[in-house]
């Protein structure tokens, strides 16, 4: 069988990435920092001249190094996005603050009590005790309101903890 030649033309950029390729590829993993980014990074400063036509580089080893250098940047700027592998793994470790179905049910359980409590309650005392615990107002904005003193309003307040107290075992409130 007869070996075919074929010619094939050259062009003055590829001839410039070769003369160059070398201080390329250590351009490339001195910027990177790895022989295997690299050479990868190199092969795409080749994939990258395929396309171009080559005719209007006035100076390819510039040109070629700042091809290099922004797919070194671009390179990176990815790997600085990247989450390493144990980076993954705490975060991943990460407690969940939402409570649990239990802790959940045991809450509702908990209002349910409270709630029936309170509706034992005379209703001038259940909303003192409401507007002092849980809109926060002040003793002397209820003892107003119900043109009563201030000492009352504590009164009722102790009262209702008391009775609360008393009918869910002693409860924290």
């Amino acid at each position: 069988m007869a070996k075919v030649c074929v010619s094939v033309p050259v062009r003055p950029l590829d001839s410039s990435f070769l003369e160059h390729m070398d201080r390329l590829r250590q351009r490339l993993i001195y910027r990177t920092g790895s022989t295997e980014t690299g050479e990868d990074l190199l092969h795409d400063v080749w994939f990258r001249l395929c396309g171009k036509s080559g005719g209007d580089v006035q100076n390819p080893g510039p040109y070629l190094s700042r091809i290099a250098d922004n797919l070194a940047i671009d390179a990176l700027r990815y790997r600085e996005r990247r989450l390493e592998t144990a980076e993954i793994d705490q975060v991943l470790r990460i407690p969940d603050d939402a409570p649990s179905a239990e802790r959940a049910f045991d809450a509702r359980e908990e209002l349910n009590l409270v709630t029936k409590a309170l509706s034992e309650l005379p209703a001038r005392r259940r909303e003192i005790f409401l507007a002092a615990r849980i809109r926060e107002e002040r003793y002397a904005k209820i003892a107003a309101r119900y043109r009563i003193s201030t000492r009352t309003v504590e009164n009722e307040v102790r009262r209702t903890l008391d009775h609360l107290a008393a009918r869910l075992g002693e409860l924290e409130i």
